[in-house]
């Protein structure tokens, strides 16, 4: 017998297992400043590097490590974007391991500058 009015919500189907192990994350999370238009499936995926705008306050996300904005952490899980603009990452890790495979395509090429700016991250 199935669960009958339950609705799954999040990301649905396979989905990478990024971390081996978390042991810290930024307490309290972080405000993403993204546009939902930069991601038709609706989520910030698990593993995106993130950093936080001086200027503004908001978290940023990253696809190098070398820019304005220094990198702070790895998004936690998929966080979903919010049509307001305040999409919320509820835990950047900052110290753990993650698997180089399992992150984003975009940041799989620069791991070992992510391993040098996120020295708490070991990457496997």
């Amino acid at each position: 017998m199935g669960l009958t009015g339950v609705k799954r919500t999040g990301t649905q189907g396979f989905q990478k297992v990024v971390f081996e192990n978390v042991v810290d994350t930024l307490p309290g999370g972080l405000i993403l400043d993204v546009k939902k238009a930069d991601y038709p499936d609706g989520y910030v995926p698990e593993g995106t590097l993130v950093g936080k705008d001086p200027a503004t306050g908001l978290g940023k996300v990253l696809t190098a490590v070398d820019g304005t904005i220094k990198p702070i952490g790895l998004t936690h899980r998929a966080s979903e974007v919010s049509d307001g603009g305040n999409t919320f990452a509820n835990g950047v890790v900052i110290s753990g391991t993650a698997r180089i495979n399992a992150l984003p395509t975009a940041l799989q090429s620069i791991a070992a500058d992510i391993a040098t700016a996120l020295p708490r991250i070991t990457l496997v």
